[in-house]
């Protein structure tokens, strides 16, 4: 229960403009990832079943070599944005992945 189109809403004033640019959420059961390489970054969603897959499993510890366990904020893989999408999303479509438009 949230207070986005509640009667909460109404009543503390939150208007319409504040709640259409609340940003999406990700949805149950996905992460989200960021694939790219040299400030080209692209967004995905990915299944949480799929990270325990041994080809994924790989990308993520490139992740961790590149910028380490602790990195604050959306799981970032050094790979390139268009081969990841043509591997994972077309020749492995089983796996659950989609491509995030950019606000």
């Amino acid at each position: 229960m949230g207070v986005r189109g509640s009667r909460l809403s109404q009543i503390v004033g939150v208007s319409k403009r504040l709640r259409s640019s609340t940003p999406v959420m990700t949805p149950r059961g996905y992460v989200p990832v960021c694939v790219g390489v040299d400030g080209d970054f692209q967004r995905f969603m990915v299944h949480t079943k799929l990270l325990g897959h041994q080809e994924f499993m790989e990308l993520l510890y490139r992740s961790a070599e590149e910028y380490g366990f602790c990195n604050d904020g959306v799981l970032r893989i050094p790979y390139e944005a268009k081969d990841f999408e043509e591997y994972w999303m077309i020749k492995k479509s089983k796996p659950k992945i989609f491509k995030v438009k950019p606000l």
